[in-house]
């Protein structure tokens, strides 16, 4: 059965998505450093299913402004997957926990995202991966610290805000 979404509900999905994209444009200036994975676990723990769906409009955001090519659909599986991941671990409180987590999915980012360019040639697709790992190495750093700075915080503010607006 479909579950049916209220239109409090779809509102709060699509300005989750449009946070997602906002934060990745505002941090797009510095390489592999981004806040949408954080965002991605905040979300997610405190609004489940919901937090899962921002993820497909963040990813057709992107692809709004920089098109629709095989990376989009790449995003397409490695966000809601992510999501769906934290899903699964959500009761998990520590926030260094989190931030290891976070600095595993940047590290792997690299090797997940090589995937689809094996059916284009393997050998292309391993050479795309390890060109990339200094740039894996940034995102895992990345994600861990703004996770130790900013994950508790943001995850207190978002339980807080989940409480007092019921949609």
């Amino acid at each position: 059965m479909v579950k049916k979404f209220k239109a409090g509900q779809i509102t709060r999905i699509a300005v989750l998505g449009a946070l997602l994209y906002a934060s990745q444009i505002a941090l797009s200036v510095l390489p592999n450093i981004e806040m949408v994975t954080l965002l991605v676990v905040v979300f997610t723990k405190n609004l489940g299913k919901e937090g899962t769906l921002s993820c497909f409009v963040y990813v057709c955001l992107t692809a709004i402004t920089w098109g629709f090519g095989l990376w989009w659909f790449t995003y397409l599986i490695i966000w809601p997957s992510f999501s769906l991941i934290v899903y699964k671990l959500r009761k998990t409180d520590s926030w260094i926990i989190w931030a290891i987590i976070n600095s595993i999915f940047g590290l792997c980012f690299g090797a997940i995202f090589a995937i689809p360019y094996i059916f284009v040639s393997p050998s292309y697709a391993l050479t795309y991966w390890i060109s990339g790992i200094p740039f894996d190495i940034t995102h895992c750093i990345g994600n861990f610290v703004i996770a130790v700075l900013l994950g508790k915080i943001l995850d207190t503010a978002m339980a807080e805000i989940v409480k007092r607006i019921k949609v």
